[in-house]
């Protein structure tokens, strides 16, 4: 059983495959089950009380723990120490920041692939508790729920049907060897006097699986149809990121970023909506505001859903304007696509008018973000009106104080690096307005980099101080973020928002924007002007897509144009960036802080405590584990026969210190066994006294096999059964005087080899004759 255990939960290892990228993230955790479950069997090889087997399991793993993820802290790679134990708690730590923060899927650095490893050990030690230990097995299935859980929570795509398969294989053979097990104990079969009546009971019990299998099927097919709480997602949409937490009329959403950066990985680049526009050059459409930071993440405050507040076809004006400004309207009619997750706050460009659109929706007056406290549907339409107003370099020039805006937005947390401030300082001496100190800012990262899976922070480092210091690489959360704090520090009130890019225009004035369009930008607030929008993050084709810098943050760029957006036209950006990475950051939340704190921290953690290796990934260098798992897999499909019968031999022998009854039991199997194996005839119409006088036998070892065969005997017929001589000292005399008796090559055959396990090879009673 807990051979079974093991395969059972080693089976439900791929539900987490989606979830993690990385090739080698799922070896130590099959290391770990793999030791825990031999741990069980070769303890109750004891025929001990199991009741220490799980706390023998559990001092295995912390054993192994350490070869595994922090062998250069230990003596020998092996010994644990307090330094040992030290970095694997901070390890576990980042790992455990890591799967919070981050997006699916997760990069396997150590951490991630740390937590996981003992988490499958954890359920291995639990289901071999309920497998083996109470004998429940049915209750694994439990575990095996909360594993299928995961997937279906964190991630829109669900399952797969070959996920789901292997999992429920593994849980099926694991039911099985339980079944045949219990069957064991009650004895041999009693054969059916009817010819076929075998053959026709197994055709039976096959056409109830299929009907059932059949059913299973169809109920999953068509349930969710008519049923659309019960589609792959739903489970995920209860979970996700956005999903608006209520109290009274305040609405609060967690972490928006979060489902920014799981488009921005998305492999399939999925269209999220089509719009239609009357603007040459449409803006961004923005859906969230982030004004808060705390050192690490840029997070949104929470928002009214009051009655006053509806939104409809006449939204309040921007923070600081206090007429309508010229410049007329455009008309952009939205849909989502109907595959796309549901969207409780509308990207709208800036300044949206109005807003007609199905349903009570209702407008944030500070972050002018429209939002639902509804369920909106899949597949939403509506049809938004903007202001066209674009601000020139000269109104931003000759703006005033931000006197019309809340102090909040100027607001630093105090554990920001003086360095930082040192930076934001040098790269404002020489301007004279905030405008000017704005570009600076924005102009100093166009020799970053961009990539979408930057080099991760070494442990102990800060991540903003070593994206802005060290490596300067990064993606559009980093820059926005770092942007938006330095202008605070160089006092300007700052924010960060979340939407999209324009897209790509399909054709005529039809524009497509897919997942790998999510992005998230700065905007600074200049008197008069209200809040406006600035790219620090490089565009083009070594940026990100179809990000582009607006024409006002070129001071050279002329005046205000009554363009056709809410902000100016897009123009490329002439930053210099590597090229795009192919999955998504790790970190939650904005800028650099978030993104790299976490897993950051992990990959490096080796090198500054001794050198650990890691591969490109940022998990731990497991290669050799993987070569070395591999050639001890083969070794150990050649000994399994000989090891499962020694597992089975010592069992017996194991059994031998029982009560007398099932004593003579274990040993007569035993003698059966050790016959089939080396070839000899064994017959069940036979008494076990006449099989006794029937092998040949020294007389020592003949006196033997008597006491054992007479013990069976009074095991099956006598009311009480009696022990006589020392079963354990008589069965072993028996097995040698049987392996003398055979070949060299007989004996080799039986050891590697050994028929008694193969059904097909083992005695069975005959049928007895129809009447």
């Amino acid at each position: 059983m807990p051979l079974a255990t093991f395969v059972c939960l080693a089976l439900a290892v791929p539900l987490l495959a989606p979830l993690v990228s990385g090739g080698t993230w799922w070896v130590p955790g099959l290391v770990l089950m793999a030791a825990a479950a031999g741990t069980s069997a070769l303890y109750r090889l004891t025929g001990r009380t199991p009741a220490p087997v799980p706390l023998l399991q559990v001092l295995v793993v912390l054993l192994l723990v350490t070869p595994l993820f922090a062998a250069h802290t230990a003596p020998l790679g092996v010994i644990p120490t307090e330094a040992s134990l030290g970095y694997l708690v901070q390890v576990f730590e980042q790992g455990v920041a890591s799967i919070n923060d981050g997006v699916v899927p997760v990069s396997a650095n150590s951490g991630v692939t740390f937590v996981i490893a003992l988490t499958f050990a954890v359920f291995l030690i639990v289901a071999d508790f309920l497998a083996v230990t109470a004998r429940c097995a049915g209750m694994v299935g439990g575990l095996l729920l909360i594993l299928m859980a995961v997937p279906l929570v964190v991630d829109p795509g669900g399952l797969a049907l070959w996920q789901a398969l292997w999992c429920a294989a593994g849980y099926v053979a694991l039911l099985a060897v339980e079944t045949w097990m219990r069957r064991r104990a009650w004895g041999a079969p009693v054969p059916s006097p009817v010819p076929g009546d075998r053959a026709l009971g197994g055709m039976r019990r096959a056409g109830t699986a299929a009907l059932a299998g059949a059913a299973a099927v169809l109920m999953a097919v068509t349930l969710p149809t008519a049923v659309p709480s019960l589609r792959t997602d739903a489970f995920y949409d209860l979970a996700d990121g956005n999903h608006p937490g209520f109290g009274e009329n305040v609405v609060r959403t967690t972490h928006p970023l979060v489902s920014m950066r799981r488009e921005l990985n998305s492999d399939s680049d999925s269209t999220v909506l089509t719009y239609q526009t009357e603007a040459e050059n449409p803006d961004y459409l923005r859906t969230y505001v982030l004004n808060r930071f705390d050192g690490e993440n840029w997070t949104m405050d929470p928002v009214d859903a009051s009655g006053e507040n509806v939104a409809g076809d006449d939204l309040p004006l921007p923070t600081g304007w206090d007429t309508e400004a010229p410049g007329g309207t455009t008309t952009t009619q939205v849909s989502f696509s109907s595959s796309a997750p549901r969207q409780e706050f509308l990207p709208l460009p800036y300044w949206a008018r109005s807003v007609d659109v199905s349903g009570q929706w209702h407008v944030d007056e500070d972050s002018h973000t429209v939002f639902t406290t509804g369920r909106p549907p899949t597949g939403l339409s509506f049809t938004v009106e903007s202001n066209r107003r674009a601000p020139g370099t000269g109104d931003l020039e000759e703006a005033g104080s931000p006197h019309s805006l809340p102090t909040d937005h100027l607001e630093l947390p105090r554990d920001v690096d003086p360095s930082v401030q040192d930076l934001t300082d040098s790269l404002t001496e020489d301007t004279g307005s905030a405008y000017e100190r704005a570009v600076a800012i924005q102009d100093h990262f166009a020799d970053f980099s961009y990539d979408l899976r930057p080099p991760e922070v070494p442990a102990g480092s800060d991540p903003l101080t070593h994206f802005l210091f060290e490596d300067r690489i990064g993606y559009c959360e980093q820059f926005a973020g770092a942007m938006a704090l330095m202008a605070r520090q160089a006092g300007i009130p700052a924010r960060v928002a979340v939407g999209y890019t324009q897209g790509e225009r399909a054709h005529g004035d039809r524009w497509v924007v897919t997942s790998g369009d999510a992005h998230a930008w700065p905007e600074l607030y200049f008197e008069g002007s209200g809040w406006v929008r600035f790219e620090p993050t490089p565009s083009s084709g070594g940026g990100q897509g179809s990000a582009s810098a607006p024409e006002h943050t070129d001071p050279s760029g002329g005046e205000g144009l009554d363009g056709d957006s809410g902000s100016p036209s897009p123009s490329p950006s002439e930053s210099p960036s590597s090229p795009e990475g192919s999955e998504a950051p790790e970190e939650e939340t904005q800028g650099p802080d978030e993104e790299s704190a976490p897993p950051g921290a992990d990959e490096d953690l080796g090198t500054e405590a001794g050198g650990a290796r890691t591969d490109s990934s940022g998990g731990p260098d497991l290669s050799w584990l993987v070569h070395a798992g591999g050639v001890l897999t083969a070794l150990l499909l050649l000994a399994l026969p000989a090891l499962v019968r020694a597992w089975v031999r010592a069992a017996r022998r194991s059994a031998l210190a029982r009560a007398p009854g099932p004593a003579a039991h274990a040993a007569w199997r035993e003698v059966r066994d050790t016959c089939v194996d080396l070839g000899l005839p064994w017959d069940l119409s036979e008494s076990p006294r006449a099989t006794a006088a029937r092998l040949e036998l020294p007389a020592e070892a003949r006196g033997a096999l008597w006491r054992l065969a007479l013990a069976e005997e009074s095991a099956r017929y006598a009311p009480e059964p009696v022990a006589d001589g020392k079963p354990r000292e008589d069965l072993r005399t028996v097995h040698a005087a049987l392996a003398a008796s055979a070949g060299r090559s007989t004996r080799l055959r039986a050891a590697v080899l050994p028929r008694s396990l193969v059904p097909w090879k083992r005695p069975r009673p005959e049928p007895l004759p129809a009447t």
